[in-house]
């Protein structure tokens, strides 16, 4: 399958999306569904299990025609999705599952909010379907952004603040998640994240100023400093994660503090059930 680009040309101002399965020629389009936290762990759930079912690891390529047929009726049987003749609709994300090559592609519009101004961009996300870890592209000049793992894509409202905050800031400065410490001194990092911890997701602001060589977790509500990180924790935000978590979870009177400054936040979606569904059924 080629650049998405090649394939269909999508607007920043659309909305919806498309889901292509590769080898079935009916595409299906979501018109409430445009969001990439909406889509992209029920599709690539219901891409594994269609896999898994017909057996593509041991059976090869005929039972990666019956997985894109199975997924493909699952799709059709979904009140959520309509069937289109071809590509021609503008939508805000792309989705193409191709399990002859194992693939589980997105082309979508990411916003992200600043504090001087907001960021509209274009992305592409490419991985493997039974993968762990999927990478972020420019799909304009298909140079590579960033990577992220299936553990942080399920993390809550992970593609509403991290992955935005990320595409733009390495869009911005390519060099800036890929080339080391070097590139992330002379940088600014201003992230808000959401950190799990005992059942209850926590939000803190992890900042550096330029040429900094550490960087600090600090309250959203007070702007008091909470611990401090050495710079290569900024390159594995799901290492990140995990060290705040522990650390809250070990000094509990810090986390409450925390979790009663927190506001509460719901998600843009409905709770998905991929187990269920290949993708949701009703209103959000």
């Amino acid at each position: 399958m080629g650049n998405l680009r090649d394939e269909s040309r999508v607007e920043l101002s659309a909305s919806g999306s498309t889901v292509e399965t590769v080898s079935i020629p009916v595409p299906f389009y979501a018109d409430k569904y445009g969001a990439l936290d909406q889509l992209f762990i029920p599709l690539l759930s219901c891409a594994q299990r269609a896999g898994d079912l017909m057996g593509i690891r041991v059976h090869g390529d005929p039972s990666a025609l019956h997985a894109a047929a199975y997924m493909a009726g699952e799709l059709l049987r979904d009140a959520s999705f309509s069937p289109l003749r071809r590509l021609a609709i503008s939508t805000a994300s792309l989705y193409v599952v191709d399990f002859l090559k194992d693939r589980f592609q997105v082309e979508t519009s990411v916003f992200s909010p600043g504090k001087d101004i907001a960021a509209k961009l274009r992305v592409r996300i490419d991985g493997k379907i039974r993968g762990d870890k999927f990478q972020v592209f420019d799909p304009v000049t298909n140079n590579r952004l960033f990577s992220f793992t299936k553990f942080e894509a399920d993390k809550p409202e992970f593609f509403v603040r991290e992955f935005p905050f990320l595409a733009n800031e390495s869009r911005k400065d390519p060099s800036l998640f890929t080339e080391g410490h070097g590139a992330l001194a002379q940088g600014v990092i201003d992230l808000v994240l959401g950190v799990p911890v005992r059942g209850t997701t926590v939000t803190v602001h992890v900042q550096k100023g330029s040429n900094s060589l550490s960087a600090y977790v600090k309250s959203p509500a007070t702007n008091a400093t909470i611990m401090e990180l050495p710079l290569s924790s900024l390159s594995n935000l799901a290492k990140l994660t995990e060290t705040v978590g522990e650390y809250l979870t070990a000094n509990p009177s810090v986390s409450q503090v925390l979790e009663e400054a927190s506001q509460p936040s719901g998600n843009s979606s409905e709770s998905l059930d991929p187990s269920a569904a290949c993708a949701p059924t009703s209103t959000p």
